[in-house]
């Protein structure tokens, strides 16, 4: 048998890493301790490199379909994905100004603007292979 994983099994896989970092976050009061300052360093390194690569995988999975509104779907999937590790870290970067947070958050913003971007994009390309070309707008063939 071969497995086959959709997009959203992808992004399923990441969602942990975005609760874990909430979790750590709530864990302590502020980063006045090297404790947590580093415990919640490593969450936000892990989130980067779950952000990153599920981008990746969006961005191959998106280039070897032919279905247009799978496209589409895969960014809407990402941005949103985005959109989830956002609300986590606009709620934590005043709290753990020290700990690569909003650095993080402007990382995550950048990516969730960038499938924005794409599924625009796509949504543009499948809305005019949908539409009819207007009368009068070719010269008619004789």
């Amino acid at each position: 048998m071969k497995a086959c994983l959709s997009f959203g099994d992808v992004v399923e896989v990441g969602q942990p890493r975005i609760a874990e970092l909430a979790r750590v976050g709530d864990l302590y009061p502020n980063d006045d301790s090297a404790e947590a300052c580093a415990a919640f360093t490593h969450q936000v390194g892990l989130v980067e490199g779950t952000v990153v690569q599920t981008y990746g995988i969006a961005a191959t999975l998106a280039r070897r379909t032919d279905d247009l509104a799978e496209v589409v779907e895969i960014w809407k999937t990402m941005s949103q994905f985005c959109q989830r590790a956002l609300v986590v870290l606009s709620r934590l970067k005043g709290k753990y100004p020290h700990c690569g947070t909003a650095q993080l958050h402007d990382v995550v913003l950048d990516y969730k603007l960038a499938a924005d971007k794409r599924q625009r994009g796509a949504t543009e390309e499948l809305t005019c292979q949908t539409s009819e070309i207007p009368k009068g707008l070719l010269p008619e063939l004789s």
